[in-house]
């Protein structure tokens, strides 16, 4: 529960602090035409999805943050330290958007991949995102993982027979 904690703070303050930093700036190229800053307020989600909707979304939010910090306090939910890296990861990327949707009506996004005309997003979004996919993996591997066992005991106990 520390290593969520601290996560949970840790990006939030570098998400926030980057926000502070680069957003409201002139578009900059970072890496020729491929990385680039530009600013935008999302009202919306992911992709810029269901624009002005950003009382819906305060609203999902602050409840799905109230879930994560019960599912990290219960533990009875996740008990590896990957599930607790990745729930801290997206309490925290899920918490810092809140912040900007509480403060700024949106949430402030400004990496942009132009070499493929990528969606705006922020590190909160990678936080959450990364974290997600690396949960949903780690869940399949140990379903997996499990079954196999589950079917070498079956095997042993019938061999046993």
């Amino acid at each position: 529960m520390i290593i969520a904690s601290v996560l949970v703070i840790v990006s939030v303050a570098v998400d926030q602090l980057t926000k502070f930093l680069i957003f409201g700036n002139a578009p900059v190229s970072i890496i020729g035409n491929v990385l680039w800053f530009q600013s935008t307020l999302n009202t919306g989600v992911a992709f810029g999805m269901f624009e002005n909707s950003n009382l819906l979304f305060l609203i999902i939010s602050s409840v799905a943050c109230v879930i994560f910090v019960y599912l990290l306090f219960s533990k009875k939910f996740f008990v590896s330290r990957t599930q607790k890296v990745c729930i801290g990861l997206i309490l925290g990327g899920t918490l810092s958007n809140l912040i900007d949707r509480i403060a700024f009506g949106g949430v402030r996004d400004f990496i942009y991949l132009k070499f493929i005309n990528f969606a705006i997003f922020n590190i909160a979004d990678m936080c959450v995102t990364i974290s997600v996919i690396v949960f949903c993996a780690y869940l399949l591997f140990h379903t997996i993982k499990k079954d196999d066992s589950e079917k070498s005991k079956e095997t042993e106990v019938k061999g046993e027979k």
